[in-house]
């Protein structure tokens, strides 16, 4: 497994991370805990030391935290070899289904949280603590990061992270000078060549501040898994399952437009390997974190892990289609 810098942080991560929300269950599908356990020891044993998890991964509970406590209980004796990532802000009340969650963005809520997850995970630190993708009228940054900036001086979190929603202009203006000051020292964003916005906007700043930048749903929330048509199989679980099937299908055929990075490289074989070969094609990603809960999930998603990145030439192909999108 090839590592990176993660920003000015000192830590070495590997190129691939582990992304737990399927692990909560609710979403992909109904999770097992025995087969989620499996995986993160598999993804140690392939090299990952990244693991990114957040509360309201319990969907399938309707409560926060089965995937802290999942990964709690996997990595329970080897601590020490992970990074691992949790976030605040968005939290499950009762509810099954994610856009019913409580959304508290404050300082005192990331300092409870923060209490909640270190109990859930079984450790006394956290690696990375992200704010949970908040819109920006929802989110006061002096009082979240001043709270954080606490959290970390008291050794209960090592770094701060802002994860992005997919609106990245929404937020940016806002979280911009607290990257610039250094204050922020990783962020997480939905990133691929379904969702390129961030390659305008936020990758600039990146390369300007050297945050660390840790890509998430790079595989599009499955659209790229080039594993089912518009008519499915989707489990009930899977929120595609109730998409229309004419959005299914519109967002497949934007996917089949990026078949050409499959046939010209010998070393990447399939649509997902390309979606994340490309993601991984830009210097500024520190790491990108497919999610898996099965162990056959995570060695298709590294199954193109030593290939060399995309050229200058097929990067700038992949983005004149994305800039041809009306919609």
């Amino acid at each position: 497994m090839r590592m990176r810098s993660f920003g000015q942080t000192g830590l070495e991560v590997s190129e691939y991370g582990l992304g737990t929300w399927a692990m909560g269950g609710g979403v992909y599908g109904v999770a097992d805990d025995s087969e989620s356990i499996r995986t993160i020891h598999r993804a140690r044993d392939r090299g990952l030391n990244l693991l990114d998890t957040a509360p309201m991964y319990g969907i399938g509970d309707r409560r926060d935290g089965r995937a802290e406590e999942v990964l709690g209980r996997a990595v329970k004796g080897e601590r020490d070899k992970w990074i691992i990532a949790t976030k605040f802000g968005r939290h499950l009340n009762g509810n099954d289904t994610w856009w019913q969650m409580t959304e508290d963005f404050s300082g005192a809520r990331a300092i409870r949280s923060v209490e909640e997850s270190l109990m859930r995970m079984q450790t006394d630190y956290i690696d990375v603590l992200f704010v949970h993708s908040p819109p920006s009228s929802l989110f006061d940054p002096e009082d979240a990061f001043s709270s954080m900036v606490t959290l970390k001086e008291q050794g209960k979190i090592r770094f701060i992270g802002f994860s992005f929603w997919e609106k990245v202009f929404d937020t940016l203006p806002k979280v911009e000078p607290w990257l610039r000051d250094g204050v922020i020292d990783a962020v997480q964003v939905k990133i691929s060549l379904l969702v390129h916005e961030p390659v305008g906007n936020l990758l600039p700043v990146i390369r300007e501040t050297g945050t660390a930048f840790v890509a998430r749903e790079a595989l599009a929330q499955g659209f790229l898994t080039d594993s089912f048509t518009a008519d499915g199989p989707f489990v009930p679980q899977d929120f595609k399952a109730g998409m229309a099937r004419e959005e299914i299908q519109k967002r497949l055929d934007k996917a089949n437009s990026f078949r050409f990075l499959v046939d010209e490289s010998s070393a990447v074989d399939s649509l997902p390997a390309a979606a994340l070969n490309w993601t991984l094609s830009f210097p500024e990603v520190s790491c990108v974190i497919p999610g898996s809960k099965s162990v056959a999930e995570l060695d298709q998603c590294l199954e193109a892990e030593d290939a060399p990145r995309f050229s200058r030439e097929q990067m700038q192909r992949a983005r004149e289609i994305q800039l041809s999108w009306t919609d």
